[in-house]
């Protein structure tokens, strides 16, 4: 062969060896991230899913406790006033398909649209279990309501039964308040988290209950179809993660699963929720990175194959630095790819080495912002559920001690309803810069939900609370301080109020793990709302108010 053909051969061979290098070194330090971050993604998804599910039906057991206890319905002969209170719940709520209230032998007095009146049901659980405390039932099929009231969904009618006691002025057992709870909310809930998501366009969620069965679905096929692999006994075993599951339709799925583990209320039944995206269109950001990878080295191979026509014999030198570049970048990934001296051509080439190397490195910054972005709520910049949880799993084996405040906001709605999300982001953001304000060095501070936060506050011993309560307190007077909203008309500036209830739990103190010590704090937080809102509870104390904010309760 000629010398020319061998130092164009030569340097084909070296661009096809420096770019596999290179690729090597991106595959390595990019493919697994990607994986895990995509994986990661589904799995919060689901426990999204799983979590509004739980609050939801916490919120709707309140409403049935709040309903119940209603002096109204003391007197369940008076059908008239009984039937106006349990219509005007339904209206108000409508995911409840049905509300009756039935007399201390199970027969139906009132019920919305007079569905069920005066027949006796006192064989049904809703009845038999209701009577002696409250009483929350698994989903079910419809028996008795099937072909009584409207389907718009066209979708198996089935509903979760909630039924409590009824008490008269005597104190004495006057009845029974039952209800069935449409089951088609969860696809609603479903709608809203799939709904204006571009990335989430190939994504399914299920729900599947304790005994394996398809609760919802993508398909109504697969509605009571059994499903059984190993993400679903991991979920049931309380463990929430990802991995890759032959489907019944014998494609491979990437499946992010978590327990629906109660809130509130509502302890559980033990559903799992699953979110599921074919493998091919979960990876495909890896395959396009090789892709682009692949293109580049084509372009690079064919660069130096023309500049190697045109090299001359000082090519010798200047060909061994490169490759002594190359290999010592795949022996150091963060080394910086050297200027190499030389003729011309060699230059180009070596600034060519260069310049894929920033595109690379710029394409795994770019990836790093990306799950920055991943970690932080848009609206407030605080941290978000996502980053709760990396929080939680970084501590599960530390040391250290922390209070736990649950922060939520009361009259919040309100501000919404009445002058507009737009005012209600405002004020978010706002209340994101006053607690933000009353933290410290070291504590960490997230939005949980839509006007729920919660703050880990640093102790240095888990005895002494006495700072933590000052610090609830502040919070609780801070937030109760007007927040001023600009109007688009330049009228003068909105003068809002809302206020802050605080639950807190410390750990270790209260619990072993920091997830059971949210869930303490969480209770607390709910005693603070019931005593009257816009003040602190914590974990253990008795029922005194341990602060409260110097505005009135909101």
């Amino acid at each position: 062969m000629t010398l020319k053909g061998q130092i164009i051969g030569a340097t084909l061979g070296l661009a096809i060896a420096v770019g596999a290098a290179l690729a090597l070194v991106v595959g390595d330090l990019v493919t697994d991230q990607i994986r895990e971050r995509i994986g990661v993604s589904l799995s919060d998804l689901s426990t999204e899913m799983a979590d509004r599910l739980s609050r939801e039906m916490a919120v709707r057991i309140a409403e049935v406790n709040v309903l119940a206890g209603l002096p109204a319905l003391g007197d369940v002969q008076d059908v008239t006033q009984t039937r106006s209170v349990i219509e005007h719940l339904q209206t108000s709520v409508p995911e409840f398909s049905w509300i009756g209230v039935l007399d201390t032998g199970g027969t139906v007095v009132a019920a919305t649209d007079r569905v069920l009146e005066g027949v006796n049901i006192s064989h049904r659980p809703v009845f038999i279990e209701g009577i002696k405390e409250r009483f929350v039932g698994d989903v079910h099929d419809a028996v008795l309501l099937a072909s009584l009231i409207e389907n718009p969904t066209g979708e198996p009618m089935k509903f979760v039964d909630i039924a409590m006691p009824i008490y008269g002025p005597d104190g004495e057992t006057a009845g029974v308040l039952a209800t069935h709870l449409s089951w088609s909310w969860v696809r609603s809930v479903e709608q809203a988290l799939l709904s204006g998501a571009a990335s989430r366009r190939d994504v399914d969620l299920f729900v599947v209950s304790a005994d394996g069965t398809v609760l919802l679905g993508p398909d109504l096929s697969l509605l009571g179809q059994p499903l059984a692999f190993p993400a679903i006994t991991e979920a049931m075993a309380g463990r929430t993660g990802w991995a890759i599951e032959t489907w019944a339709d014998g494609e491979d799925y990437l499946t992010g699963f978590t327990e629906v583990r109660g809130h509130g209320r509502f302890e559980g039944f033990g559903w799992v929720v699953l979110a599921r995206s074919p493998v091919a269109v979960a990876f495909q950001p890896i395959t396009d990175l090789a892709t682009r990878i692949a293109a580049i080295g084509l372009v690079f191979a064919a660069l130096a194959a023309a500049l190697g026509w045109v090299i001359s014999s000082r090519i010798a030198g200047p060909v061994k630095a490169l490759s002594r570049a190359a290999h010592a970048l795949r022996q150091d990934q963060t080394a910086a790819f050297p200027k190499i001296r030389g003729p011309r051509e060699i230059e180009v080439l070596s600034e060519a080495f260069a310049d894929l190397v920033r595109s690379l490195i710029a394409k795994q910054t770019d990836l790093d912002a990306v799950t920055d972005q991943a970690f932080n709520d848009p609206l407030t910049d605080l941290g978000n559920r996502a980053s709760l949880e990396k929080f939680i799993a970084s501590r599960q084996h530390s040391e250290g001690a922390y209070a736990v405040l649950a922060i939520d906001l009361d009259g919040f709605k309100q501000v919404n309803d009445n002058h507009g999300h737009d005012a209600g982001d405002v004020v978010l953001q706002e209340v994101a810069g006053r607690l933000r304000g009353c933290m410290r060095a070291g504590d960490f501070l997230v939005r949980s939900g839509g006007d729920e936060f919660l703050a880990f506050l640093v102790m240095a011993e888990s005895s002494i609370d006495s700072p933590i309560r000052r610090v609830a307190a502040r919070i609780v007077d801070q937030i109760s301080e007007p927040f001023q909203v600009s109007r688009s008309d330049g009228r003068k500036p909105l003068a809002l109020r809302i206020g802050a209830s605080v639950g807190i739990g410390f750990y270790p103190r209260d619990g072993a793990g920091l997830s059971q010590v949210i869930t303490l704090a969480d209770k607390a937080l709910y005693r603070a709302k019931r005593d009257g809102k816009n003040q602190v509870r914590v974990h253990g104390d008795g029922a005194a108010a341990t602060a409260k904010a110097a505005a009135a309760p909101l």
